[in-house]
């Protein structure tokens, strides 16, 4: 039985006042990052990544699927569950986000057979690559493939690099018969068109900016095909981080944009139920710390305080915890684990699944570091065990 695309509208219009501070120009084709506390990579960290870095990353030890278990995802849920928020890690920062089955007719109406479902950066290749024969290659499998998924109705993209835009994914994604939409910062139209995504399923948003998604759902336990609304809005966030798909791009202003992602349930005024949000943080850095500084000493990127401040919290964050070695390289980039929980403190998260680690060895850490310094960093600032986790690969978590 065939089920309406999801319909997306703009009722939160941004109002600028003057160039945004990461527009390099006025028309906004070209941008930096605004924060003390980054720093561009200097000749010296261009010779490391070119003629050292990846002699310096570790090799996989044989027992990976012991040490990082996949799981088979599961997504039909009953009875309470179906009100519960749901997160499944699929493997690096590719995430699948269910909302909770309420509809906006509120609960005097029929009840709809799922939430909103948003798929984050997916990624089921095996390399991410420019190439398929070359390059970084998984050390875990996906924990499932594009023709697994059940429907899905926004594709969100964090920014262009190849480990959280993917080319085969988005083309498959793209083909599939009940096309999602797909989300993603400035400057990324023509690569997403590229890919074969259609031009009215792409929506292009600067930092802050956000649109509205309502998706027909089928109704619960009828036989015919009527639907219900769901509705969730979705905002572009910003973050510390850059982008590229080849070397040059390097040595040149980025002309496409790099971002988080908030997430937060519609629902009717009259309910007096408490929405539920998520927060996607992409990939990003904290801090930028040299050879020999104190980190604590050195600025941190006021975004997340920001993000944290206008959506009041979020029920769920999902954080970078991986590829934060060697330090003076990856950490304008890239968050450490205790990066990491400062921002779950920041932007005021009930719950946070760590990513970005354990699917390809990209950076010189240990790979089975990141959920062992988390453990130790939540524990030093006092996040509570449960509260911020590392899960299997394809291990649904489900929040009240």
């Amino acid at each position: 039985m065939s089920t309406p695309r999801a319909k997306v509208s703009n009722p939160h219009r941004l109002q600028r006042n003057g160039r945004p501070s990461h527009w390099v120009n006025d028309k906004g084709n070209a941008f930096n990052n605004p924060w003390k506390s980054w720093r561009n990579h200097d000749w010296r960290d261009q010779l490391y990544i070119v003629f050292k870095h990846s002699r310096q990353c570790p090799t996989p030890p044989p027992n990976m699927s012991e040490l990082i278990p996949v799981r088979k995802p599961t997504w039909t849920f009953e009875g309470p569950d179906k009100l519960k928020l749901k997160a499944t890690w699929l493997g690096h920062a590719s995430f699948l986000v269910e909302l909770p089955a309420r509809t906006i007719e509120g609960s005097s109406a029929s009840s709809p057979r799922r939430g909103a479902r948003i798929l984050f950066d997916p990624l089921f290749s095996e390399r991410c690559s420019p190439i398929q024969w070359a390059g970084f290659k998984r050390i875990t499998p996906p924990a499932c493939q594009v023709e697994d998924l059940p429907d899905i109705d926004a594709v969100v993209i964090s920014h262009d690099h190849y480990d959280h835009m993917d080319e085969g994914t988005i083309r498959k994604l793209a083909a599939l018969p009940r096309i999602p939409h797909f989300f993603a910062p400035l400057g990324n139209l023509n690569i997403l068109l590229s890919f074969g995504v259609s031009q009215h399923s792409v929506h292009i948003l600067d930092w802050w900016e956000s649109r509205r998604v309502q998706v027909p759902v089928l109704v619960s336990d009828s036989e015919d095909s009527s639907h219900v609304p769901v509705e969730f809005d979705l905002t572009c966030t910003p973050g510390q981080h850059n982008v590229g798909r080849n070397f040059t791009d390097r040595f040149k202003h980025p002309k496409s944009l790099w971002a988080g992602w908030a997430v937060k349930e519609v629902l009717p005024d009259s309910e007096g139920a408490k929405a539920k949000s998520a927060y996607f943080a992409g990939d990003t850095g904290y801090r930028a710390v040299l050879d020999g500084q104190d980190e604590e000493k050195v600025p941190v990127c006021e975004a997340f305080e920001q993000i944290g401040e206008a959506f009041g919290g979020f029920d769920l964050a999902m954080l970078p915890i991986g590829a934060y070695l060697p330090q003076r390289f990856m950490s304008p980039v890239h968050c450490s684990p205790k990066d990491s929980t400062r921002i779950f403190k920041d932007v005021k998260a009930k719950h946070a699944i760590g990513m970005h680690w354990g699917t390809f060895v990209l950076t010189t850490e240990p790979i089975m570091d990141p959920p062992a310094r988390l453990k130790e960093a939540c524990e030093a600032v006092g996040i509570e065990e449960d509260s911020f986790v590392c899960t299997d690969i394809g291990e649904v978590k489900l929040y009240d």
